[in-house]
C-alpha cells in the first residue's frame, strides 16, 4: 500500500512539474504540446467532452482547458489509454472537414431521452430472449465481444446470479445496465451500441419523466 501512494505521489509530481510552464486555464496549442498528442486528437477529445473544455465561442483559441482536467486526463491515459481512442474514421475524414465515420454525438440524453422510454425499447428487443442470459447472448445482442461482456461481469458493472466459468445474467439486471450512464458513457461504442442510439433517439419521446 505504501508502495502504491508513493507511486502516485511521485506521478503527480511528474504531471505537476509537466504542466508548470503553462497558464491556468490552458490553451489547446498548450495542451496539444504538454500531453505530446496530434491536432486531430486534441479537437477529438476536446469536442468530444472526454476532456472537459470552456468553448469560448471564438474562431480561433477558443479553447480553454482547466489544468486540473489536463491532469486528470494524464492520469487515465496511463492506465486506460482505450478510454481515449477516436472512433472510426476520425482520422481518416478529419482533413475533408467531413464528419466522422462516427458521429461525435455517442450518447444519449437521459433529460430528453427517458430511461422508461429507452427500457421499454429494449425490453420489446430482448421478448423472445430467455430470462437468465449467457455472456455469448449478451454480446450478440449488444455487439461487443464476449471478452468484453465477460469484464463487465468481473468488474461489478454488470451483476451476475453466477460467477466464472460461466457468468448467468438475469434479464432484467441486464436491462437495469444497458439504460445505466455506465453503458451510455461507453467511448468505444460497437455497431449496434451506436444503432441503439440512433434508433431510439429518433422516436417521438416526451421530453420529461
Amino acid at each position: 500500500m505504501n508502495e502504491q501512494t508513493t507511486t502516485q505521489d511521485r506521478l503527480a509530481e511528474e504531471i505537476d512539474a509537466l504542466l508548470a510552464p503553462y497558464p491556468d486555464p490552458m490553451s489547446r496549442n498548450d495542451f496539444r504540446i504538454a500531453c505530446h498528442i496530434g491536432t486531430r486528437t486534441s479537437l477529438y477529445l476536446l469536442q468530444s467532452g472526454l476532456v472537459p473544455c470552456l468553448h469560448t465561442g471564438k474562431r480561433t483559441r477558443c479553447y480553454k482547458i482547466a489544468k486540473a482536467d489536463v491532469a486528470a486526463y494524464l492520469r487515465r491515459r496511463l492506465t486506460e489509454p482505450e478510454h481515449y481512442a477516436p472512433p472510426s474514421g476520425w482520422y481518416k475524414n478529419y482533413p475533408q472537414r467531413k464528419p466522422p465515420a462516427v458521429s461525435l454525438t455517442r450518447t444519449l440524453d437521459y433529460e430528453i431521452v427517458s430511461r422508461l422510454l429507452l427500457r421499454g425499447h429494449l425490453e420489446q428487443q430482448l421478448a423472445d430472449a430467455p430470462d437468465v442470459l449467457t455472456v455469448e447472448q449478451i454480446a450478440r445482442f449488444t455487439g461487443y465481444t464476449p471478452h468484453t461482456v465477460s469484464r463487465w461481469c468481473t468488474e461489478g458493472r454488470l451483476r451476475t446470479i453466477q460467477r466464472r466459468p460461466r457468468f448467468m445474467v438475469p434479464k432484467t439486471w441486464l436491462l437495469d445496465y444497458l439504460v445505466s450512464d455506465d453503458y451510455n458513457r461507453i467511448t468505444r461504442k460497437s455497431r449496434k451500441h451506436y444503432g441503439m442510439i440512433r434508433e431510439i433517439s429518433q422516436k417521438p419521446h416526451p421530453t420529461k419523466l
